[in-house]
């Protein structure tokens, strides 16, 4: 599923909640990758968080790692 790049999913987003083992050790910015696509530092792997997101739940997502691996768009829809 599409998830909308909207100001709504981006306040919702855990990505830059101090929770993110991944996000934190890589010292990433932004967020909403699962509507954005993965982050440009090509981040090394650590934990995701994802299903503990109001917008991941919502959306109906069923993959991890938005920010390592693409959107949830560019990987079919999960």
């Amino acid at each position: 599923m599409n998830v909308p790049d909207n100001q709504d999913n981006y306040v919702r987003c855990l990505c830059y909640s101090g929770r993110c083992p991944t996000y934190d050790e890589n010292k990433l910015d932004g967020g909403l990758f699962c509507a954005r696509g993965k982050h440009p530092k090509n981040p090394q792997q650590k934990k995701c968080i994802c299903p503990d997101c109001s917008v991941w739940q919502q959306y109906q997502l069923s993959s991890l790692y938005y920010c390592i691996k693409g959107s949830a768009e560019e990987r079919g829809g999960k």
